[in-house]
């Protein structure tokens, strides 16, 4: 009976261990890629992470895969795995499994889309990768081959498995589907995504690729991938499709997968319409208020209101630009946290041109806040009314309120025909006042200048006058107001600066 007993314990064994693999699913391409459900039984972050892998890891022309790391020394974190659970293969003799993909661990050595991904692609820490490869005694790790690799993610916590991975919802990943996946690699190696869109049959348009880039940025090859696998497969309705076989996953009913951190207005009847989704997002940037005002000691003020509650909560910041043609975002910037609305009073002397625009934050290792993709944008920084030019009574002359590096400055426009204008204004000056209630002798500590000591301007060129510059050393702020006199009278105001 004991020997019995034994034979049969071997033989189930033995079944376990055939079987454990074999009913493994194994994807071989992108195509196959698409039959897993993400976003709902499977964490979409498994894309990240083994859209990583693909493109850390060494394939050569003869499909030979090889490790570019060290998992004996925990590199990225990866570690020893015993797969006691028997969710895979016995090992052969000579053979080792590792699993990584713990964000807890070796994130310093982990990209930051993998480590801090946008909010729709967290996935709780659940998913991994495992590859297995043959013991290596010379230290070598270029000599380190992987001939299997797959995606994996621990049960949730409410089945009380404890750590063990789930066979339900591991993969076997071929050399094939990893060599498609590095397709879509970024930085200096990434490619057009019209081509990669061709390529691989996406049904993507033209605005959705431009959307895509615009949303990604250096990462645009990893949002068509992402695209492709997760919006295309839900991008209509299928009723009468039956949930796949994991009844415990939660399932969820056939929905459209966005773009990023962007919402679908609520008309498209779960079906993604170009152009409707493009009024939409035109919406949201018109609804969207920003704007760059006077601030305290003549800084530039950032004003925001109506930011759009999933804005926030995937993460946005104020960025200022010098003006709408500027590229480079300046390090002037602010995270506005769960604030619909606000202000922000930068370090920056106020200019013309200066402009505020909102963009996603990305963040770099664990707390360093970096600015992601654009938004919107809002105007640029003008003069407003109170720089509007003003007429001198009785001559061809006007006389304008400025701003220049935050200081208040005055202007003077003199027809071109009015050529005596000197001999005109020779006991003539321009004063600056702190609000239109002061009397005429009550302008600033000396923030005046003699008419005819004004200098030609740099900045502005006007067809049929001469244009004539002075900088004062006062702050602009609200009230300021510039005036020109003439015998002792005030021949011209402008309005107050607000």
């Amino acid at each position: 009976m004991k020997i019995l007993g034994r034979v049969q314990s071997c033989c189930i064994t033995l079944f376990l261990a055939l079987t454990s693999v074999s009913a493994l699913q194994k994807l071989n391409s992108i195509n196959d890629l698409k039959k897993v459900n993400f976003g709902q039984s499977v964490p979409k972050h498994s894309l990240l992470l083994l859209h990583w892998f693909a493109n850390v890891i060494d394939i050569d022309n003869n499909n030979v895969i090889r490790l570019t790391f060290n998992p004996n020394q925990g590199d990225y974190g990866s570690h020893h795995y015993g797969n006691f659970e028997r969710v895979l293969d016995p090992l052969p003799p000579g053979y080792q499994y590792f699993t990584l993909g713990n964000l807890n661990q070796g994130t310093s050595q982990l990209p930051d889309y993998v480590v801090h991904p946008q909010s729709e692609y967290t996935g709780r820490n659940m998913d991994r990768i495992i590859f297995r490869i043959r013991q290596q005694n010379t230290g070598r790790q270029a000599l380190q081959r992987i001939d299997h690799v797959y995606i994996t993610q621990h049960y949730e916590a409410s089945e009380q498995q404890g750590t063990r991975y789930d066979p339900d919802h591991t993969y076997q990943v071929t050399t094939n589907l990893l060599r498609q996946i590095r397709e879509f690699s970024v930085g200096e190696d990434r490619q057009p995504l019209l081509e990669l869109r061709n390529r691989f049959g996406s049904n993507s348009d033209d605005f959705q690729l431009r959307h895509i880039k615009n949303i990604w940025g250096d990462l645009a090859c990893l949002g068509l991938l992402l695209f492709i696998v997760i919006q295309e497969k839900y991008s209509y309705k299928q009723p009468n499709k039956k949930p796949e076989r994991s009844a415990r996953r939660n399932p969820q009913p056939d929905f459209v997968v966005n773009i990023p951190e962007n919402r679908q207005h609520p008309r498209d009847d779960n079906t993604y319409n170009t152009s409707r989704y493009e009024i939409y997002l035109q919406e949201e940037r018109d609804e969207i208020h920003l704007e760059v005002t006077t601030g305290i000691n003549g800084k530039a003020r950032i004003h925001w209101s109506n930011i759009p509650q999933h804005r926030l909560k995937n993460g946005v910041m104020v960025v200022l630009f010098k003006n709408n043609r500027d590229r480079e975002a300046s390090g002037t910037y602010r995270c506005i946290g769960n604030k619909e609305s606000g202000s922000y009073d930068t370090s920056v002397p106020l200019n013309e041109g200066l402009q505020v625009r909102l963009h996603k934050v990305r963040r770099r290792f664990c707390f360093w806040k970096v600015t992601g993709e654009e938004i919107c944008r809002g105007p640029e920084f003008k003069n407003c009314k109170a720089g509007e030019e003003v007429n001198i009574a009785g001559y061809n002359a006007k006389l304008q309120l400025f701003v220049k590096d935050g200081k208040a400055c005055a202007r003077l426009f003199i027809k071109k025909t009015f050529h005596e204008w000197r001999s005109e204004f020779k006991n003539s000056w321009v004063g600056f006042y702190a609000s239109a209630d002061k009397d005429t002798n009550q302008y600033e500590w000396w923030q005046w200048q003699w008419a005819t000591k004004f200098r030609p301007s740099t900045d502005v060129v006007a067809p049929s006058h001469d244009v004539y510059d002075y900088h004062s050393g006062l702050a602009i702020a609200s009230g300021v107001q510039a005036r020109f006199i003439l015998s002792g009278n005030v021949a011209a105001s402008t309005p107050s600066w607000r």
